[in-house]
């Protein structure tokens, strides 16, 4: 019998993080799916471990890999599946029984080469496992209906990664998406990413979560990169592609404005010592991306300085980030030492999410009070009024009004308009603090610096 989802799973010396997450695939409520684990070489272990639950269980198949790269690995996977959708689980995370039940039965119920959903990010605190959900996307009006960015292109910035849903198989093979097989275990995903959403002649988004995807493993990829030039060599090969299939004019102001954040993003990552090797890499980049003929329409105000520093020179481009990473320490002392009567998250976002929690749940820091009273506020007046964590979301003019009120601004896109907003409020500088980054918001909730 055909399998309805063919789990791809690449691994090179995952254990102990990758028992919980075969076993969360092997547990899936929809038993017709097969599994295919793809082991880069792993001597820890992990082997050894696949084919014991090999013995037990049919619809686990091991492949091999040699080429030392995530992009080949999946690739690999693709090639020899055999179901009629395609899903990913990476070795340290791991998913909840009904993921694949109910995304195949939603994706064949509305016909979709490609369904995403919302997610989990979770890590430990103490001895408590703390699971938290994001967003996929920021639009309500994206949920539960077909999307296409062929006909509307700004559809192809849908955020998430591309783990947290299901692909049609076919549509995979018919349109030639692979991932680029650059050595490595990290960013190959930006490209794949991208070419799905603007290929797709249909992407369906359900408001719910089912992958877990954990934040706290210091082996990580994304915590200790390769080589600091992989954001780069794949936003190449994702233009490359663009031009290839003959899209590029089409998407090449979405690619830039994504280029733009991944980039960005991947700097705040890195440790210290990484983000000063990394500053020449981006200058580079970033001078070599201001040749091309884009509109720059797109950028908010943040991205648009960040360009217009990159021009000036490379010691004022790394000036720059310097300043940011210290006005986010200074705005993570703000959050510590506040004394307000109401904390107003400005932002109902994912990061605004994840600090409700901190602010609610985190007794490590002795200026926070627990149970201290938070609200969010939002310029969305779709928002206005709906509640979430049982919180309603209020206009920014009845926070204004509010006495002794703190502010923390939960943007990763808007932060320097929502900052500039409070201040014409009146609002003190020392009552607001500026989180403009979800990773560096995780670090803080679970303890660590920036």
């Amino acid at each position: 019998m055909k399998p309805d989802v063919s789990v791809i799973m690449y691994v090179k010396n995952g254990m102990p993080y990758f028992k919980r997450a075969l076993q969360s695939v092997i547990h899936q409520t929809l038993y017709n799916i097969e599994i295919l684990v793809i082991d880069g070489g792993s001597t820890d272990g992990t082997l050894e471990y696949t084919r014991q639950c090999q013995s037990a269980d049919p619809r686990i198949c091991i492949l091999r890999s040699s080429q030392g790269s995530v992009g080949a690995q999946f690739n690999l996977g693709v090639e020899h599946a055999q179901g009629e959708y395609i899903g990913i689980v990476e070795s340290d995370d791991y998913i909840l029984p009904e993921m694949y039940e109910e995304e195949v039965a939603c994706a064949k119920d509305c016909g979709c080469d490609v369904l995403r959903a919302d997610n989990f990010i979770f890590f430990t605190n103490g001895d408590k496992e703390v699971r938290l959900q994001t967003r996929v996307s920021h639009k309500k009006g994206n949920y539960n209906r077909i999307l296409c960015a062929g006909r509307e292109p700004e559809n192809v910035l849908i955020g998430g990664s591309f783990w947290t849903g299901i692909y049609r198989r076919e549509f995979l093979v018919e349109k030639n998406i692979r991932m680029n097989e650059t050595s490595g275990a990290a960013y190959q995903d930006f490209g794949f990413l991208f070419l799905t959403g603007a290929l797709a002649e249909s992407t369906y988004i359900i408001p719910r979560a089912f992958y877990c995807y954990r934040k706290d493993n210091p082996q990580s990829s994304c915590n200790q990169p390769a080589r600091l030039d992989m954001p780069v060599q794949e936003y190449r090969f994702l233009e490359k592609e663009l031009k290839k299939r003959g899209i590029w004019e089409q998407y090449k102001e979405y690619f830039f404005l994504w280029k733009i954040r991944n980039e960005r993003w991947f700097y705040f990552n890195l440790d210290k010592a990484m983000k000063e090797r990394y500053v020449h890499v981006l200058y580079e980049d970033l001078r070599e991306m201001t040749k091309n003929s884009f509109s720059c329409a797109l950028l908010n105000d943040k991205e648009r300085t960040f360009l217009e520093i990159a021009n000036r020179g490379e010691e004022e481009l790394c000036e720059y980030l310097r300043q940011k990473v210290k006005g986010w320490t200074e705005s993570a002392e703000k959050i510590e030492i506040q004394n307000a009567d109401i904390i107003y998250l400005f932002g109902a976002g994912n990061i605004g999410r994840i600090f409700y929690y901190f602010l609610q749940n985190d007794q490590s820091r002795k200026n926070i009070r627990n149970g201290v009273t938070a609200a969010y506020v939002d310029n969305s007046p779709e928002l206005w009024g709906v509640e979430l964590d049982g919180v309603p979301v209020v206009t920014p003019r009845e926070a204004f009004e509010a006495p002794n009120a703190f502010f923390i601004v939960c943007s990763e896109n808007y932060a320097d308009e929502i900052y500039i907003q409070i201040k014409a409020a009146g609002v003190p500088d020392c009552n607001i603090a500026v989180c403009d980054d979800m990773d560096s918001c995780i670090r803080l909730v679970m303890g660590r610096k920036a």
